[in-house]
């Protein structure tokens, strides 16, 4: 846990006490509805009030410490000569994709990009919009998630409007449509509030997170998505009910199971041997 990652958590809390002071200014936006990507003039807002007035840490002036899973840091050693320089939106330079580029994954341009000074190095620090009218949306495709990435995610009617923000893996709701193109695991406002209730908390002068790294269904979902699908799949077809209002994909999957088993039965011991053979030595 380095001191820009420290540095964030302690921000990213500062910034939603900010944000939910400011909720008159965040009504007058005009949001995208009920779409993943929240439109440019809640990026513009935002990027005017981290440059102009939530540039360094200030407001918690009580917090003399960051507790990570019972491991305590010192605020000083945190906040000492670090600030936010600037706030950078899309489209960015090709200069700063190379510099945000991460090993074997799929680059897809931030929604902002922070550009903070440690003691005058620059860092970058991309953060995902989200915005919603009810809670849950369509997420990022799956091979497109970064889990630590941090998000501000924003629910809002025509005149109520509530903030939270977190890492983007607390946002994740376990639940997954079956995908047209590359899978999107749904994100939930209300997820990662409820996350924060119950493992982000001030605890005397400390600022505590815990269960940091827990939820391993999640990390199932990230890290074998194939795997968590096969298995919703098993379980469609070997439940003996069936109910009105069930996806179309079920009925789907239930006659594809007819047509294999037809085939799967008509071969020889051996051919079914072979032929398992062949489907493990294709998986990919």
């Amino acid at each position: 846990m380095n001191n820009l990652q420290l540095f964030m958590r302690l921000y990213m809390y500062e910034l939603e006490i900010w944000l939910n002071e400011h909720k008159q200014e965040l009504l007058k936006i005009s949001f995208q509805s009920d779409e993943a990507n929240t439109d440019r003039p809640l990026k513009e807002f935002l990027k005017s009030a981290i440059e102009l007035h939530c540039n360094c840490l200030s407001r918690l002036k009580g917090i003399d410490s960051v507790t990570i899973n019972s491991e305590s840091y010192p605020v000083l050693s945190i906040v000492t000569n670090t600030v936010i320089n600037s706030v950078i939106l899309p489209p960015i330079s090709n200069e700063l994709k190379n510099i945000l580029k991460k090993e074997n994954a799929v680059f897809t341009e931030p929604d902002m990009c922070l550009v903070i000074l440690q003691n005058g190095k620059p860092e970058y620090v991309t953060i995902e919009l989200k915005s919603t009218k009810n809670d849950s949306i369509p997420g990022s495709s799956v091979q497109q998630i970064t889990p630590e990435e941090w998000v501000i995610f924003i629910k809002h009617t025509s005149n109520t409007v509530e903030v939270t923000t977190g890492q983007y893996f607390y946002a994740i709701n376990s639940k997954m449509q079956f995908p047209d193109r590359s899978p999107r695991p749904q994100v939930s406002f209300s997820e990662l509030r409820k996350w924060n209730s119950r493992c982000r908390k001030v605890e005397g002068k400390s600022l505590a997170y815990k269960s940091i790294g827990d939820e391993p269904e999640k990390h199932e979902l990230l890290t074998d998505w194939q795997g968590v699908l096969a298995k919703r799949w098993t379980e469609i077809v070997f439940n003996r009910s069936h109910h009105n209002g069930e996806p179309w994909f079920n009925n789907n999957l239930r006659k594809f199971v007819l047509q294999f088993l037809e085939q799967y039965d008509a071969m020889s011991d051996k051919e079914k041997e072979e032929y398992r053979a062949l489907l493990k030595k294709n998986i990919k």
